[in-house]
């Protein structure tokens, strides 16, 4: 199933990665109106349509998105860093100029509003979600599971003790707290529930081939001898479209906000086309945007 992440945890952090970007476009005055823009001023490293981007704004901006002063980011990173840059200001931008006007107070809520809206997360119902289950089944499936503990010796004669005295009737957990060296003994070295293919290939055959509540025999690896006992097992299964919704809310909710991103984007780079003023820049530029040679 597809990674969840609720509508308003989405949001949130669609909020949070623009944060940098916000902060920067505020102190430099790159989604500010300003008066003709001269590129040949030393500080303009950028042009989108006719605003100027400086190189104190990118410069801040780089410093909190990578907590790292920029001096020690290598060029090639940093020419990356700028097309992320130029293209939050591009959406910036989109959101500025959208109509209708989106509402909010500050730009972060004005860019919540406007990826709601271009996403239509608010119109999303449960009947487009069942046409998205409906269109992956293979999705949905769980695979068989078994839920594992173990004991972990250094010699063969521990593990073989141990062995003999859960025969005796000793509790697995009282010998996993007495004996095992396992990370989690206290608490009966449980790892969980894995599928087949998380357990590795030394231990795979052995453990999966038992049944619930039967142990392995003392298996030797470089690491020490185990001693695995299978707790419960989950047969493989559909995953009904009820246990799926809160997931696939989330991953269809997440699917469309980064669509909407992507075409607004696009919208606003045919509007406010981007060039990089290469003299001006200190690290050479090999981005993907189009290149001025204005001399300083």
């Amino acid at each position: 199933m597809m990674r969840p992440m609720a509508r308003s945890a989405l949001v949130a952090l669609v909020a949070t990665l623009a944060a940098a970007t916000l902060a920067a476009l505020v102190a430099g005055g790159c989604a500010q109106k300003s008066g003709p823009p001269s590129v040949a001023r030393p500080e303009t490293v950028a042009m989108t349509g006719d605003r100027p981007v400086t190189l104190d704004a990118f410069m801040a901006w780089v410093k909190t998105a990578t907590s790292e002063d920029p001096k020690n980011v290598s060029p090639r990173v940093l020419s990356s860093l700028l097309d992320q840059y130029l293209d939050e200001v591009l959406l910036a931008r989109a959101v500025e100029t959208a109509e209708p006007p989106v509402a909010g107070a500050t730009l972060r809520e004005k860019r919540r509003a406007f990826l709601n809206r271009a996403a239509g997360l608010e119109m999303l119902q449960d009947s487009d979600l069942r046409k998205e289950y409906d269109a992956h089944p293979e999705r949905y499936k769980r695979l068989a599971l078994v839920r594992v503990s173990q004991l972990l010796f250094r010699t063969r004669e521990n593990a073989d003790a141990a062995v003999k005295r859960l025969a005796e009737g000793a509790s697995w957990e009282n010998v996993s707290r007495t004996a095992s060296v396992a990370p989690n003994a206290a608490s009966g070295g449980s790892l969980g529930l894995l599928g087949r293919l998380d357990l590795p290939r030394e231990f795979e055959k052995a453990v999966w081939s038992l049944s619930a509540g039967k142990m392995s025999a003392v298996l030797a690896t470089p690491h020490g001898f185990h001693v695995f006992r299978v707790d419960e097992r989950l047969d493989a299964r559909d995953v009904t479209f009820e246990e799926a919704l809160p997931a696939l809310r989330m991953s269809v909710a997440e699917e469309r906000s980064a669509r909407a991103v992507g075409e607004a984007i696009a919208g606003a780079h045919r509007r406010f086309p981007v060039s990089v003023v290469e003299d001006h820049l200190p690290f050479p530029y090999v981005g993907t945007n189009a290149r001025s040679t204005e001399s300083r």
